[in-house]
């Protein structure tokens, strides 16, 4: 913050004479803390009095110390969103503009809640979607959920669990921790049972929203719990997909056993690229230099960095903090550098705009004479800045190249464009870094903005790794069902855990959980997804066509010729004596039976129909009639014939 107001400051055609300061305060990260040092700032920004103020001189009546107001603009912070939260609830009743580089909870998006908040990173709405992405993209649907307990976790839970819902990913299982041992251990316990460690399913995948402060014991109750080693790396274990909550810089999350339960982590880091002149200013800094003095957390940053200590006897073995510089070998920069400076420059872009708007004709002379004759005056415009007009009139309409070359700007809600990278954890891969980034072990192998996701598989952990079997990692509940089974759902209200049930040969899958009958004459399709008609591609008869169906019909039509011609002739002759002798009323039953017979010809060899089925069965039993009818005629005229030799 302190390089980003010197750059500032250091551009005479920018604010024309105008100078920006800032009064710096330690939140420790502590929301009730922060709260305290944000009312003693507001306090003394309304400039009110305490006794402390009264000065007496020679037993003279008191007077009154009197310092007047401070020009404050904008508060820059917090990182922590359970911190920021707390401050905006009160700077918003002095309608203080605060832009915050760091925090991501959602609900600081809310403008009848936080009406003069903005800041320079996406809302968890989109960290949510970045993950529900990748869960996604990698078939994931079964996943377990670990959220700290403050406004980070919860917020960042309930903004994942909405978009899971959404997309029909299974929560398996939610675990709200804190930092006390029993319950941290209780929660991994509960993981490591829905990871199932002995069987292909399982809720392999945990999603994090977590505080930094949190992950190391996690890391560790992890690795004692599933008895890690690393002559057992091939065993099972669990995979985070982690929110930018995990700090990539932080050695205490991967030291001892703790790398191996971090191996393989999926992370993402809000998208932001190294300074290279802040990097150069930074490592300019040394004891005794100005610059270096001003900032009074760097003498504290430098005794816990370098083991040392200021101000040490001569003579002494202890190691000084005098002699120590900054080395770049060992210089790794926190990710949020880049969007602390944006701030900054964001609220200075918005004083400008404010400023060429109400105060026009505020011009500073540039020559070297008169540059430093007086100190330069606040346009009157200027000195009582409303916060509310200049968040929703200069701040929010703000757009400029940083120092990167990126264009910042914020949404209507105040929130930072949405861009992260995936970073995947591989500690154990001894190959050449295929990716330019600088972090280790930490390989980036994708990004996401704005619900556009990119991964580049091939160099995920599983496809590096010569100890793994290469094949992707599976977390769900249950495999996928064979062909010709349906989905038995365990409970009413799951979508992700089931049973395989077989459906029967002639039922085909309306649904994944539904079997249905085809129905008489129909019959399943091979994925069991529809029905087709046998009669329109199995069923096989003779044609009206083919030589096999005309040749049969000309004799049957000769035939029922032949024998209506009989019929004719026996009517004819119907009282003769021959007629009588033949058995007249038996010869007609014959005669007509042949012509169904002869009929049954055109029944035999018509396309199928149950009709048509019903009279062939009926069609062969007459046929078997005509044949006993004969039998007996035959053994009537034979003994007619004895009777007459005799």
């Amino acid at each position: 913050m302190l390089y980003a107001l010197d750059m500032i400051n250091a551009q005479t055609d920018f604010l024309r004479g105008y100078k920006l300061g800032a009064l710096i305060l330690d939140s420790c990260s502590n929301p009730a803390y922060a709260l305290n040092q944000s009312l003693d700032f507001v306090r003394d920004m309304i400039g009110s009095t305490d006794v402390s103020e009264y000065q007496c001189h020679d037993g003279k009546p008191p007077e009154v110390n009197y310092s007047p107001k401070k020009n404050v603009v904008a508060v820059v912070g917090a990182s922590y969103s359970s911190v920021t939260v707390q401050i905006a609830n009160l700077l918003r009743l002095f309608r203080i503009v605060q832009v915050s580089p760091a925090s991501t909870n959602a609900d600081l998006s809310d403008k009848s809640r936080f009406e003069y908040f903005a800041r320079t990173v996406p809302s968890d709405n989109y960290q949510a979607r970045a993950m529900i992405d990748i869960a996604r993209k990698f078939n994931w649907t079964y996943i377990s959920l670990v959220y700290s307990a403050d406004e980070y976790g919860e917020l960042g839970a309930d903004a994942f669990k909405k978009e899971a819902r959404r997309v029909n990913i299974c929560i398996a299982i939610e675990e709200r921790i804190s930092i006390k041992r029993e319950a941290l251990t209780e929660s991994v316990d509960n993981l490591v049972k829905k990871l199932q460690p002995d069987k292909k399913v399982g809720a392999r995948v945990v999603v994090l929203f977590v505080g930094t402060e949190y992950i190391p014991d996690l890391m560790e109750r992890t690795s004692e719990r599933m008895k890690q080693e690393p002559n057992r790396r091939k065993n099972k274990r669990i995979i985070w997909l982690a929110s930018e909550g995990w700090d990539r810089n932080n050695d205490a999350y991967t030291v001892g056993t703790r790398r191996l339960s971090a191996e393989g982590a999926i992370v993402l880091m809000l998208e932001s690229q190294r300074v290279p002149s802040f990097e150069e200013y930074y490592l300019s800094l040394h004891p005794g230099n100005d610059k270096f003095e001003r900032n009074k957390w760097l003498r504290e940053l430098w005794e816990h960095k370098f083991s040392c200590e200021f101000n040490l006897p001569e003579g002494t073995s202890k190691n000084k903090c005098e002699p120590i510089r900054q080395s770049k070998e060992n210089f790794s920069p926190d990710d949020k550098v880049q969007f602390v400076i944006e701030a900054v420059y964001a609220i200075a872009h918005a004083l400008q705009a404010m400023k060429n708007h109400v105060c026009p004709n505020d011009t500073i002379e540039t020559s070297w004479i008169t540059r430093y004759a007086k100190l330069p005056e606040i346009c009157t415009a200027m000195r009582h800045i409303d916060g509310d007009e200049f968040y929703k009139k200069y701040l929010l309409n703000v757009k400029f190249k940083d120092l990167v070359g990126k264009y910042v700007h914020f949404s209507p809600q105040g929130d930072g464009p949405a861009h992260y990278t995936i970073l995947n954890y591989q500690p154990s891969a001894n190959k050449q870094q295929t990716s330019d980034s600088d972090r280790g072990d930490y390989v980036e192998v994708g990004s996401w903005s704005e619900q556009r996701l990119e991964i580049k598989e091939e160099l995920m952990f599983w496809n590096i790794d010569d100890d793994e079997e290469k094949e992707l990692p599976i977390s769900k509940c249950s495999m996928p069902c064979p062909l010709g089974y349906r989905k038995q759902l365990i409970k009413s209200d799951e979508i992700c855990c089931w049973a395989c049930g077989k459906c029967e040969d002639y039922e085909y899958l309306s649904n994944d959980t539904t079997c249905v009958d085809c129905g008489q004459g129909m019959w399943p399709t091979k994925d069991r997804r529809g029905c087709y008609n046998l009669t329109a591609e199995k069923l096989k008869h003779m044609k009206w066509s083919s030589w096999y169906s005309i040749v049969p019909s000309i004799f049957a039509i000769f035939g029922i010729l032949a024998t209506l011609l009989v019929i004719i002739v026996y009517i004819i002759y119907n009282e003769t004596p021959v007629v009588k002798a033949s058995g007249r009323e038996l010869s007609y039953i014959l005669l007509f039976s042949m012509i169904m017979c002869y009929t049954m010809t055109f029944v035999l060899v018509s396309p199928p129909t149950t009709f048509i089925c019903a009279l062939k069965r009926t069609g062969m039993l007459k046929k078997i009639l005509k044949h006993l009818q004969a039998y007996f005629k035959m053994i009537i005229i034979h003994n007619y014939l004895n009777v007459c030799q005799f």
